[in-house]
């Protein structure tokens, strides 16, 4: 039987049945290419491109005779040394007769017990408490600029090397006590 178009009646099922599978292959295609353009735009990483999880690199600024030193961020790569083992001096940039011996005295009282002797640092005048310690120790740097108080600096350890810094004893890390 025929219809007045002159057309069958199993086709029409037939042309909707290929619509239907046109239409899903093309959905299938978009999916692919939506996946694909996906993992090129954020290069292919499986966070899918989240630039919080992606790890930094720290950038450093030396320090000249007229800037304060620029706080710094590294990433720790061993065990974090224990006060008691980290091996400190003080000295005084700055401040006032006899404030760099009260704060290695406050900071013994922390934990900080492995220092060299309290000294002054010529011609070096700081404003405020700064703490300087070699590259790989970022985390005790921050701890110890917490245990130096409030508004302490961070900073590289500076080239050439703080006074007293190459011993006797070597020290890891400088606190220095400016005006």
């Amino acid at each position: 039987m025929t219809t007045p178009g002159g057309e069958h009646r199993g086709g029409a099922a037939r042309d909707i049945g290929f619509s239907v599978g046109k239409g899903a292959v093309l959905i299938g295609v978009a999916v692919i290419i939506g996946f694909v353009l996906l993992r090129v735009t954020d290069g292919g990483s499986p966070s899918g491109g989240d630039e919080a999880a992606k790890p930094t690199t720290p950038t450093t600024k030396k320090e000249s005779a007229t800037t304060v030193p620029a706080t710094t961020t590294t990433v720790a790569t061993g065990p974090e040394k224990a006060a008691k083992d980290l091996r400190v001096i003080v000295l005084n940039g700055g401040a006032a007769a006899g404030a760099a011996k009260d704060l290695s005295a406050e900071l013994k009282r922390k934990g900080y017990t492995n220092q060299a002797e309290v000294n002054n640092w010529a011609d070096k005048r700081l404003t405020g408490k700064s703490v300087y310690c070699k590259e790989g120790l970022a985390r005790e740097a921050a701890a110890l600029a917490v245990s130096v108080g409030t508004g302490t600096q961070t900073a590289a350890w500076p080239d050439p090397a703080p006074p007293y810094a190459s011993g006797p004893p070597v020290v890891d890390c400088v606190v220095v006590v400016g005006a």
